[in-house]
């Protein structure tokens, strides 16, 4: 009973610190960008977009094995194995030490070429030196899994709320930082310089907690080798993980590269305002559901506990349904006012981008529940033919878009969103449904073309209708968009919880306890 008070306590603790932290790292963010804005202009915002990309092509390197690594510490963690404790640590800092020199040596590769990837030539030159500026770019990448791996060793403890407040102290720091220096000297450089050293005492700071909490792990000279069975189990996942690293990293990391390759930096700097906003928000969102994945981990390793598992499952579907439609919706209405308030009217894409933007991030935060519970149980073996395919056609169906019909951002929008629907939506659900949780899938399935439906419904009715009727130029409009989103989300939660048979009321009474 102490260690299912424990799982529950640990899931909801970590969840709601990770949210709020998350949160206020947003706020700080928009600021951040204001300044930048106003203070470099589009072209920088621009190319720091494409920055972002290239390196996180580049951590491709990574190939999911700190995530494979993590789940192998959940039951030695749970059984209080020191000695396999330790030898997965030193294991752990041993390959992302190799990892950060290949992303090193494959950037500075690259470096020489960073021109072959922005449209407009002379648009390179006006930006100035983007050699120099994407080097401490990269360094930020390779710094960032040096002194890391005890942060995963504090999340598989289901401590993850105190990397969540150690993170948001030290971008805090850093934000307030970069804005001094936007104002004062307006240099990208330093800008970039500050990230840098801020992201390498977050991983001393968080080593020092890790250690201070755990002593044990201050001297991983003691530490043996790695069983022959968890070498077997890496091996095996490791392979799934690069397959699954290989189709985010072509999902999520080459828009820009298409934007800016085909169409210039312009369109980049638009578009990474929205996605500020959509990354800044599904970080909270996302912080808050997955925030459990250790504790489903925790719970996945004790026999005996299947049938938990499906309701649970279920739950949380439900619960990630909700939350999805919730952050959705508010975009939806919301978005182009905020762009247009925060950034200026000049910086508004089209209300069909707009839907295009939305639907994708609605989407994707369907897939969230799936997702950790897919990281919760290491079914990473299972997913590397699916994240192959998602890839391709992602990566195809946006390049014959773009290049072929012309479509421009719409193309890669509607790429991602073809991946996702023909791909990802029943591939993923199906892993899990084979290897653990059999005989579920009827109900999720019917519950998620039921959110899917009415969310996008919406959605659409949102951007193309309501925004066109409304803005936020006076109190009654406002009022008018905020009673808008309020009878969407009523017929959500209605229809979705007909559908999945739980009551929004009766779960929130019940506490959802993991038990």
């Amino acid at each position: 009973m102490k260690q299912q008070i424990s799982r529950t306590k640990a899931a909801y603790t970590n969840s709601i610190i990770a949210a709020l932290a998350q949160f206020i790292n947003l706020v700080f963010s928009f600021v951040t960008r204001f300044f930048f804005i106003h203070e470099l202009g589009a072209e920088y915002l621009g190319l720091n977009g494409l920055f972002l990309n290239i390196l996180n092509i580049l951590s491709f390197a990574e190939l999911g094995i700190g995530a494979a690594i993590t789940f192998s510490l959940y039951k030695p963690i749970h059984d209080q194995n020191h000695q396999d404790i330790l030898a997965l640590m030193k294991l752990f800092r041993t390959v992302y030490r190799i990892i950060a020199l290949i992303i090193l040596v494959c950037g500075l590769i690259l470096l020489p070429f960073l021109s072959n990837f922005i449209a407009d030539k002379n648009l390179s030159v006006s930006v100035g030196n983007i050699y120099f500026a994407f080097f401490l770019a990269l360094m930020n990448t390779v710094v960032s899994y040096l002194l890391s791996y005890k942060r995963s060793f504090v999340i598989a403890a289901q401590l993850g709320y105190i990397d969540s407040v150690n993170r948001l102290s030290f971008n805090v720091i850093t934000q307030v930082f970069q804005i001094f220096f936007l104002l004062t000297l307006h240099s990208f450089y330093i800008y970039l310089f500050i990230q840098l050293l801020l992201t390498f005492l977050s991983n001393v700071r968080i080593t020092m907690i890790a250690n201070k909490r755990f002593p044990y792990l201050k001297d991983l000279s003691k530490a043996g080798k790695v069983s022959k069975d968890v070498v077997d189990y890496l091996k095996k996942n490791v392979i799934g993980m690069m397959s699954a690293k290989f189709g985010g990293v072509v999902v999520n990391g080459t828009d820009n590269l298409i934007l800016s390759s085909f169409i210039g930096l312009s369109i980049v700097g638009l578009y990474s305002n929205y996605t500020l906003f959509l990354t800044g928000l599904a970080s909270v969102l996302t912080q808050g559901i997955s925030a459990v994945t250790s504790s489903i981990g925790n719970l996945g390793s004790e026999a005996g506990s299947l049938d938990l598992q499906k309701k649970i499952f279920h739950q949380y579907q439900y619960i990630n349904n909700l939350v999805s439609a919730f952050g959705s919706f508010g975009l939806a209405l919301f978005l182009p006012d905020a762009i247009s308030l925060w950034a200026g009217k000049s910086y508004l894409l089209s209300a069909l981008v707009t839907f295009l933007i939305v639907e994708n991030f609605f989407i994707t935060q369907l897939r969230q529940n799936v997702i950790n519970v897919t990281n919760a149980y290491g079914l990473y073996w299972f997913e590397r033919y699916k994240a192959v395919i998602e890839a391709l056609s992602n990566l195809i169906i946006s390049l014959v878009l773009v290049i072929v019909f012309k479509f421009g951002i719409e193309g890669v929008l509607l790429g991602t969103i073809a991946s996702n629907i023909f791909v990802n939506s029943w591939w993923e659900p199906m892993i899990i449904f084979q290897n653990k949780l059999h005989g579920i899938w009827r109900k999720y399935t019917r519950n998620y073309l039921v959110t899917l439906f009415f969310g996008t419904l919406f959605l659409m009715l949102q951007t193309c209708w309501i925004n066109s009727q409304l803005n936020v130029t006076n109190f009654w409009e406002i009022g008018l968009k905020i009673l808008c989103f309020i009878f969407s989300m009523s017929i959500i939660v209605f229809v979705c919880g007909a559908s999945s048979k739980i009551s929004l009321v009766q779960l929130l009474k019940e506490k959802i306890g993991y038990k």
